[in-house]
């Protein structure tokens, strides 16, 4: 297993023995085994196979510890549900309303929909919608009985555009659940999608996890998530690409590309959206990286200049250390004042020069006073400022902003405060910041050139993404621990 290539191997022995495709990303040790096992448990007796495998390709005393663990938490095989596969002629009608539709979809979406739905089953990306159906009508029916298939033509149904086209899938779908006797499961799955809640505050995003690789060279890890549609929380994973601060501008505008195409496809614009926020793109940065001017990366577009990053799209900073943290207070905290922030405001705890020689009675009031939640203070490159955003960060802030030119006067304060005064609600924070740095773009001389050097950290506690170490680090400390 801690051989990428030999988790490949495994895998395609495994899935021939399960008549499952399991695609492996191949980045963490972790993730990849995970795959593995949830793919043979999505199977009946599909534990039994994967001890079969380890026995091939490991030997039988490794075999023998796994079906040990096996036969421990067995339960007696449940009746194998009905065959998944469709008939021919479902496979044809269904094929046809498929083809009808194929450029309303959003594909990307549904695909992403999909996945959440089915249990222990990843698909392809970047197939059309009748590849995507091609690719799981012959896949195994889940546990209750409904077949990947099916539920594809009913997330088809549910996010096509044309009335009439909605109800021929939908009723394909009522018409083989009926015949199946699965029309009350159908109906569960309908009504536990119906429930999911819609929040208007989760946005279109990419996120950019940046890790210096600390070994003496100026490498940096890069990984970024795309979430596609606003209102739900769903980020898939990209591919991470290995580079040097220098390049990250390039490594951001290449997943800034793929971005654009699957907010294209499940955000189309419409007149009455001029106003909407646009896709935020945050940067979870560790604490020696945060004062790096993400904002100004240079983004290209056709034949014209590169542009800054932050006139375009809505930039901000996330700690890479609370993201990965597990200590449960500091979680605890987070999500505290967060909540706190949406219920009753933005309360701001300041931080600057004068605080210095009272470090200890600043942070054991911001500890104190729990309605305090957010930061003005000094840009995080002297010591003593980097500690004071430590501690506000530890201490649960998930708002903070300061000029990245070092020492914040009180004047340029007053524009901080009065942004944070122009918003109804804290949600529109990020957007009030927005128009700043675009004014500040578009008049470099103005009142409001603070807006070219803002620093905006937005770190909210219920949008996370799996920041873990790489798998170097996690088999070092398995091997330490054992």
């Amino acid at each position: 297993m801690q051989d990428t290539a030999g988790r490949g191997q495994f895998a395609v022995l495994l899935g021939d023995q399960l008549r499952q495709h399991i695609d492996l990303r191949g980045v963490r040790l972790r993730e990849d085994v995970v795959v593995l096992v949830r793919t043979a448990l999505s199977v009946p007796g599909g534990e039994r196979v994967l001890v079969w495998v380890v026995d091939v390709c490991e030997g039988a005393e490794a075999a023998a510890d796994l079906s040990a663990v096996v036969g421990s938490v067995a339960t007696p095989p449940a009746p194998p549900p009905p065959a998944g596969p469709l008939s021919g002629y479902d496979e044809t009608t269904a094929h046809a309303l498929l083809q009808a539709v194929g450029g309303e979809v959003p594909t990307v979406r549904l695909r992403d929909d999909l996945v959440q739905e089915l249990s222990g089953v990843d698909l392809p990306v970047g197939r059309t919608l009748e590849q995507l159906f091609t690719y799981v009508v012959e896949l195994t029916a889940q546990p209750d009985g409904l077949p990947p298939a099916v539920l594809l033509v009913d997330h088809a149904a549910r996010l096509v555009g044309v009335a009439d086209h909605r109800k021929a899938l939908s009723d394909w779908v009522e018409a083989w659940a009926r015949h199946a006797g699965l029309l009350e499961q159908l109906e569960f799955r309908r009504a536990r999608r119906a429930s999911a809640v819609y929040d208007p505050d989760i946005p279109r995003c990419l996120v950019v996890a940046v890790e210096p690789a600390r070994d003496g060279s100026d490498e940096i890890l890069v990984r970024p998530w795309l979430n596609g549609a606003p209102g739900r929380w769903q980020p898939q994973p990209c591919e991470p690409v290995t580079t040097t601060l220098d390049r990250l501008g390039p490594a951001v505008e290449r997943v800034l590309r793929q971005g654009a195409r699957l907010w294209a496809i499940d955000h189309p614009p419409k007149q009455d959206e001029r106003d909407q926020p646009p896709p935020y793109i945050e940067f979870i940065l560790p604490y020696d990286l945060l004062n790096h001017d993400v904002a100004r990366l240079r983004l290209s577009t056709g034949g014209g200049n590169p542009l800054p990053l932050g006139l375009k799209y809505g930039v901000h900073l996330r700690s890479l250390e609370r993201m990965r943290t597990d200590d449960v207070l500091v979680m605890n905290q987070w999500r505290e004042r967060w909540q706190i922030m949406r219920e009753h405001g933005i309360a701001v705890h300041g931080w600057g020069e004068r605080d210095v020689r009272r470090f200890e009675d600043w942070q054991v009031s911001l500890a104190e006073e729990r309605e305090r939640t957010a930061v003005v203070l000094d840009a995080p490159v002297e010591p003593s400022a980097l500690e004071a955003l430590k501690a506000a960060i530890a201490e649960g802030i998930g708002l903070a902003v300061w000029d990245r030119r070092g020492v914040f006067p009180d004047e340029r304060r007053e524009v901080v405060t009065a942004v944070f005064a122009s918003v109804p609600t804290p949600a529109q924070v990020p957007m009030a910041v927005h128009r700043l740095r675009r004014k500040a773009e578009a008049n470099p001389r103005g009142p409001l050139l603070l807006g070219r050097h803002i620093a905006f950290f937005w770190d909210d506690p219920t949008r996370l993404v799996d920041v873990q170490p790489t798998d170097s680090g996690d088999l070092a400390g398995e091997e330490a621990s054992a």
